[in-house]
């Protein structure tokens, strides 16, 4: 077993269908196969191979595909590293991988050289499309390679990834996880979500993100579908992708889908009726968002997963779906609801609770951090995900927020989800967060950062007593500020670290 080799099927059914497709760039499966094995004998010509670690640092771009899919081709392992990180957090995740080869896009160009010179052992920095000092050219370092076939034969247990968290508690952990673990993470979603060789998805997500890679990118190359990629989230961009590809359908987080309906006269001259669904997941998903998305363009299907799991839940494509629900787990996905304070101790249905998760995609731990994996891997194969969740008598999963983002006020527990659910139902709120904010009496109080819909239309009282006609006294936002856009992590979901920032600000300020 080899991750690197998850095209084959298609590859021998159709080695001139299109698998990719960046801007001017189309390649098909023969071509993607071969710049690969490019990429693999090239790396063996540097000396790269078993007990090795590649890391890809490439923003949105068919070469992100064959540099990781090459290096694993060797029996190293690779990094899809994030794209968004400051240069500390990405010499931590070089150094801390033990990385000897890095690949950059040209949007790390200048990156690239202080990596080449600051972090021990790597080796090897290739950046693509721009000239950067102690470094080389990715693409006539790729065309001096054989294309010859040659993979290294892995175990199951053998390791693939190790792929880093986001780091918004501290420093990314890198996540250890076996070729068996991605190949079931790909595959599992193809079969659930019954994906075929006639969809062509659109990718504008982070491509090193969990979301983008198995929703996406892998699941398609699996069966025999296209992939268009965009480099970077642009809701116009993305409209007009749909309608001139003909994509069947899309996966990404709620602030990409909210951007998309605010595109009112793109989306008044461009036909996407070919839009079959998409996938929403990665944090939290309005009902209003879902309720709206699925009426005006396609049905919006909320899922859930994480780095360490791949996908773990998902409304299905075809059945009862809920809105306000993650949906049923995978096949193959076990779950557990548990007391946070006592994991050992099982939650009745419908009683909040810290999700726990056995899956074959499960981490085997994480990266120099044995404390960390004895923390969150228990003994018997269950992970533990710090997400508050329940479920409903069916088994479908309502994710009310992560444990870090309980607001304990007055002895009271209020998830942010459970406030902004009643703000989003506001006619003139088009975003909402909902932070802590600390509070000399009751612990912390919630506060509320809102978007408009209408600029100046409505102002922070109208919206307080809003909550109060709709939602329970106790948690109503002893704070609203308005905002013009919604400050955003890498992986586009919503900052709440910044917005903390924020509201400590403020309280300062007072």
């Amino acid at each position: 077993m080899n991750f690197g080799t998850i095209f084959d099927l298609p590859l021998a059914i159709w080695p001139d269908k299109e698998a990719i497709i960046y801007g001017d760039t189309r390649l098909t499966y023969g071509e993607l196969e071969r710049r690969t094995n490019r990429v693999a004998n090239g790396l063996r010509g540097l000396g790269i191979g078993e007990g090795d670690h590649v890391a890809v640092l490439v923003k949105n771009d068919h070469r992100f595909v064959e540099c990781i899919l090459g290096a694993l081709r060797t029996g190293a392992t690779a990094t899809p590293a994030t794209t968004r990180a400051h240069l500390k957090t990405l010499a931590h995740i070089m150094s801390d991988s033990g990385a000897k080869v890095l690949f950059c896009s040209a949007d790390f160009a200048e990156e690239a050289p202080r990596l080449a010179a600051e972090v021990d052992g790597l080796d090897h920095v290739f950046v693509m499309d721009e000239e950067a000092e102690g470094t080389r050219l990715y693409d006539p370092w790729l065309d001096e390679q054989s294309d010859a076939r040659e993979i290294a034969e892995k175990r199951p247990d053998d390791l693939a990834f190790i792929s880093y968290t986001s780091g918004s508690t501290g420093k990314p952990k890198g996540v250890l996880l076996t070729h068996a673990g991605v190949d079931w993470m790909a595959r599992n979603l193809r079969r659930a979500m019954l994906y075929g060789p006639d969809e062509r998805c659109l990718l504008a997500v982070p491509m090193f993100h969990a979301n983008g890679m198995y929703g996406g990118l892998f699941s398609m190359l699996e069966c025999g579908g296209s992939v268009v990629i965009l480099h970077d989230v642009d809701p116009a961009a993305m409209i007009r992708a749909i309608a001139h590809e003909g994509c069947t359908y899309t996966t990404g987080v709620p602030a990409m889908y909210k951007m998309m309906l605010r595109e009112e006269e793109v989306l008044a001259e461009n036909d996407c009726s070919s839009l079959r669904f998409v996938i929403c997941g990665s944090s939290e998903v309005p009902e209003d968002l879902l309720a709206e998305f699925t009426n005006r363009m396609a049905p919006m299907l909320e899922a859930y997963g994480l780095t360490e799991c791949g996908f773990v839940c998902n409304n299905p494509r075809w059945g009862v779906t809920k809105q306000g629900t993650t949906g049923l787990p995978y096949p193959g996905v076990e779950l557990r609801i548990v007391d946070p304070a006592d994991p050992s101790r099982d939650l009745p249905v419908g009683e909040m609770g810290e999700l726990l998760v056995r899956a074959p995609g499960n981490l085997v731990g994480y990266h120099n951090l044995p404390e960390v994996t004895a923390e969150r891997l228990l003994a018997d194969g269950w992970f533990r995900t710090q997400d508050i969740v329940r479920s409903d008598e069916q088994g479908y999963i309502e994710v009310v927020g992560r444990i870090d983002d309980r607001i304990s006020c007055a002895g009271e527990s209020i998830y942010p989800k459970e406030v902004e659910n009643v703000l989003m139902e506001h006619p003139n709120v088009a975003d909402v967060a909902v932070v802590p904010m600390p509070d000399d009496t009751k612990g912390e109080v919630p506060v509320a950062y809102v978007v408009e819909k209408k600029r100046g239309w409505t102002g922070a009282e109208e919206l307080r007593q809003y909550f109060f006609e709709h939602g329970a006294a106790y948690m109503h936002p002893r704070r609203v500020f308005i905002l013009e856009k919604m400050p955003l992590t890498g992986a586009k979901k919503v900052d709440r670290t910044a917005l903390k920032a924020m509201a400590a600000e403020a309280l300062a300020a007072e």
